[in-house]
């Protein structure tokens, strides 16, 4: 049966430096593996963030300009209502038709011309009749100012009702427009939404990925730090090994030199060299085998 040879201090802390070695190496290969992925994670979150950016720049664009029109067709409406509240008063002011009382005006005024130029009267009747005509001129007058008046009014009001319509056709406008803006930037938020929640599942897994890396990155360093102190005690071994060597070399050396000298007969011989053996299997440089 072949005996198996032990192995040494030095190989077994050699074979322990290569392991930590090893088991370093892989666990750094596997932090390499959660950094690159927790980056391109990062890398996705920066591009969503990227189209966030623009789709709130777009968003808030929209939002403004329908504020825009949205003051501008409540300004229109501001301005049709003062017209109708006016409208009402300048109606308000007029007193029914006065065609009717014009024309009984007229009647008389011209029965009371015929009456003077027709008629007999006395000079008291004559003087009372036209007392009352130039009353009823007077008042005929009155009147006829008031109807042009009225006529004036009654064009500004015909007016104002195409300034009125024309105002709340561009209200009806501006408020389209406010419609379609404002239905557009309802749609831009609710994308920026979905954006936010993509950018905050891509955060989490981000950080779950480097969670792993600094735990695995910990478990590598603790390592190398293992590592660094078995290389340390795998040179101090070696040190150690060549010391004995060279001073097995140096007492192999005088040993030689000492026998050349002192020893004259094959006795004195094998008994120095008997001697030289016992020291160097003492220092364990020499194993007897059976």
């Amino acid at each position: 049966m072949v005996r198996r040879k032990e192995k040494s201090e030095l190989e077994q802390a050699e074979i322990k430096l290569e392991n930590l070695i090893e088991r370093r190496n892989a666990l750094n290969s596997q932090a390499s593996v959660f950094r690159e992925e927790r980056d391109l994670l990062h890398g996705q979150k920066k591009d969503v963030v990227d189209q966030v950016r623009a789709l709130r720049d777009e968003r808030d664009r929209l939002v403004g300009e329908m504020r825009v029109h949205r003051d501008q067709r409540n300004e229109f409406q501001r301005k049709a209502r003062d017209l109708i509240e006016l409208k009402r008063k300048v109606r308000g002011q007029l007193h029914g038709s006065i065609a009717g009382e014009l024309e009984r005006l007229r009647r008389d005024v011209k029965g009371m011309e015929m009456r003077q130029q027709t008629s007999s009267l006395k000079l008291e009747e004559e003087n009372a009749l036209l007392d009352d005509l130039r009353e009823k001129l007077k008042e005929l007058k009155s009147l006829e100012h008031l109807r042009s008046e009225q006529d004036k009014i009654g064009k500004e009001v015909r007016d104002l009702d195409g300034s009125i319509t024309d105002l709340f056709r561009a209200a009806d406008k501006e408020h389209e427009l406010v419609t379609k803006l404002n239905a557009e930037a309802k749609e831009r938020h609710e994308k920026l939404g979905g954006l936010m929640a993509q950018i905050t599942a891509l955060a989490a897994d981000a950080d779950k990925k480097h969670e792993e890396y600094l735990k695995i990155r910990t478990r590598a360093d603790d390592l190398h730090q293992k590592a660094m102190e078995m290389r340390e005690t795998v040179l101090t071994i070696r040190n150690t090994a060549r010391d004995e060597i060279r001073e097995a070399r140096n007492l192999l050396r005088q040993q030689n030199v000492t026998v050349r000298r002192e020893l004259l007969d094959e006795r004195k011989l094998d008994k120095a060299a008997e001697e030289a053996l016992q020291l160097l299997m003492k220092k364990g440089r020499v194993v007897m085998k059976g």
